[in-house]
């Protein structure tokens, strides 16, 4: 493996270095409160707060509340994360198993969700996925990927999942259990009204149903119900898109049968893809068991559980469709696979208005056409173009921006689930328009985590009234400024999505993902050719050593690697001396030499000498090589 050395002494620390370093020790700090108050000693939560607990609903929101630790830990968080992040996962697993479904057999059913949509799976089993990246090498999640991939390959006799003649999932519920219809039919869907108040109608055209309103007169909600029932419970929504990226992660721990996995994908993939074409360029978004598009819905290429018109549109189609894209282009380095969700944006666009300054875009559809119209989220379109790195991707983000609001100009400070929404000023600062933002991103952050610190000093709420969301709001982990600065790496799509970074680091000392003790990171620049990044060594004494790995699985390869080095004072030389820092720094400049070396790996190691740094400029080849969990050293 070809070593650089970083050897160029910063004299003034760079604030966003300091910050960077403050803001993980804060937070490998931050967990113990959460283990001491919200945890059990087998890591098991403390809700459902009864053991009569009875559901299909709450096992992706009790694995939401630890998603990002092994994230946290991937990136330089200390060891004890990954053992809570293992001990969480497991506890939450072994309880949930303990749950009625309502159907006569357990919630968790062979450590797995017994069947439900993929929007709940998508965003409960993200941590599932990170605990595998961080930890490749703990068996039991070899062996639980490959065993939960096999329930949507037909490897389990018990969940029959798939159709490979239709090429379509039987179900909008499916797990373990196989195709969950049993969830419709003997659940009612009756929601509260405040639901409705905030939710879309599904269908409008049921006698008697033109308002939300009217769902409070009597027999309309059950006969809504009834007919989400008919139309919704058999056949394929694209929101299962999702599951691409467990079968994703399978192929990831790079076996002997991981072609399997891959030709499941794009086989998946490839359909929802032609259905696309058939249905003039819109993503259909159900299809019924004879494959045909709208075969349950009255000949509607919209109306599935989770699409186009309820609930979230493509608030959750959007995650689902652009995770199925980036798991093909992962595993293939086509990129044109990034078409579908780029063509859907572009149509939804199509139906906007200008208000104001800003292109208000629907983001829903049904009976009435396209509705629900507003600024685009940044999200997928960052998605979209951190793949490309394409010119017209980056005229869409400008296109699609909210220029009223100025999203792109500032941090935005608002709770989400994920603790994220930061993708418009990060890609202005790599276009140069935001120069403060590491700064200020890591700011927020490090504010996000004592904020949620104080909230759990003064909590006193009674632990007998927890819902399914008290662990959520109580997660001081906060990854979104880190992946960004450190990686090159949007947060993942947070409904099912596997990790895109253009950048991984290891720590060589000991022999562990992340970046080693007091060094920093900042990707500066990303090109569809390269990167640039700026490696800093806070430590006052020590050498730190670290590998550099195109992408998160290993997927970028690169060509060379140029940069500045501090020469060698020749023997007899005297180094210069006093308290004139500005006159230091004049005359180590004069000692630097620019330097370039050929790599043709997918890694290479630094060794940064204490007080010191280097700015690296990247020649990559991307996605030029087969991803995989595998660790630097194996």
């Amino acid at each position: 493996m070809k070593t650089i050395t970083g050897n160029i002494p910063f004299i003034e620390p760079p604030e966003w270095a300091v910050l960077e370093r403050s803001l993980i020790d804060l937070m490998n700090g931050a967990v113990v409160p959460v283990m001491e108050k919200y945890v059990r000693n087998d890591g098991s939560v403390l809700w459902p707060t009864t053991e009569d607990f009875a559901s299909i609903d709450g096992l992706d929101d009790a694995y939401e509340s630890f998603f990002n630790w092994p994230v946290f830990y991937m990136l330089g968080g200390g060891d004890h994360i990954l053992e809570l992040s293992h001990k969480t996962y497991d506890g939450i697993t072994a309880q949930f198993a303990r749950y009625d479904s309502g159907h006569g057999h357990p919630m968790v059913v062979k450590e797995y969700e017994q069947g439900y949509d993929w929007m709940h799976q998508g965003e409960g089993y993200v941590f599932f996925y990170s605990l595998c990246l961080a930890d490749p090498q703990y068996e039991k999640s070899r062996e639980r990927a490959r065993r939960y991939a096999g329930f949507y390959l037909n490897e389990d006799p018990d969940a029959i999942n798939y159709d490979p003649e239709k090429k379509i999932i039987l179900c909008p519920h499916n797990g373990s259990k196989g195709p969950a219809y049993r969830n419709f039919e003997n659940r009612p869907y009756h929601y509260p009204h405040s639901f409705w108040k905030v939710y879309p109608l599904p269908f409008l055209d049921i006698e008697g149903l033109d308002t939300v309103d009217d769902l409070q007169k009597p027999g309309m909600e059950e006969k809504m119900a009834q007919t989400m029932v008919k139309r919704m419970a058999r056949g394929d929504v694209a929101c299962n898109l999702a599951s691409t990226s467990l079968v994703t992660n399978a192929y990831l721990f790079a076996g002997d049968d991981k072609e399997k996995y891959k030709s499941w994908i794009l086989e998946y993939l490839g359909a929802w893809i032609e259905r696309t074409k058939q249905n003039c360029g819109i993503l259909p978004d159900n299809v019924g068991h004879s494959g045909e598009i709208g075969e349950c819905m009255g000949g509607r290429w919209y109306g599935g559980y989770y699409g186009w018109s309820w609930p979230h549109g493509w608030g959750t189609l959007g995650d689902a469709v652009t995770s199925a894209a980036e798991n093909a282009l992962l595993l293939t380095g086509d990129r044109h696979y990034m078409e579908l969700p780029r063509s859907q944006i572009d149509l939804m666009a199509s139906h906007g208005k200008t208000v104001g300054n800003t292109l208000h875009v629907p983001e829903c559809h049904n009976d009435n056409g396209w509705f629900q119209a507003g600024p685009l989220r940044a999200d997928s379109m960052a998605h979209i173009w951190i793949a490309s790195m394409a010119d017209d991707d980056m005229a869409r983000i400008e296109k699609l921006r909210n220029h009223d609001g100025g999203d792109y100009k500032s941090i935005q400070s608002h709770y989400t689930k994920h603790n994220g929404g930061n993708d418009a000023p990060w890609i202005a600062y790599l276009q140069g328009d935001y120069p403060n933002y590491p700064v200020e991103i890591l700011r927020h952050n490090h504010a996000q985590v004592y904020q949620c610190l104080d909230f759990m000093r003064q909590d006193q709420q009674d632990p007998a009234t927890y819902g399914d969301w008290y662990l959520q709001v109580r997660n001081p982990i906060s990854v979104e400024g880190l992946l960004q600065l450190t990686m090159g790496a949007p947060l993942f799509m947070y409904n099912g999505g596997l990790l895109q970074a253009r950048l991984r680091y290891f720590d060589v000392q000991r022999r562990r993902p992340g970046l080693p003790d007091d060094v920093a990171a900042l990707v500066e620049k990303l090109s569809d050719e390269g990167a640039v990044v700026h490696l800093v060594n806070l430590s006052p004494a020590e050498d730190r050593e670290l590998i550099v790995q195109g992408g998160a699985f290993g997927e970028h390869r690169f060509r060379s690697v140029s940069g500045d080095r501090r020469r060698e004072l020749s023997d007899g030389e005297v180094g210069a001396h006093g308290s004139d820092p500005q006159r230091y720094s004049r005359w180590v400049a004069e000692q630097i030499e620019a330097f370039s070396i050929d790599v043709d790996d997918t890694t290479f190691a630094v060794r940064l000498e204490p007080g010191c740094r280097v700015r690296l400029e990247l020649s990559m080849e991307r996605y030029s090589a087969d991803p995989s969990y595998r660790l630097p050293w194996d």
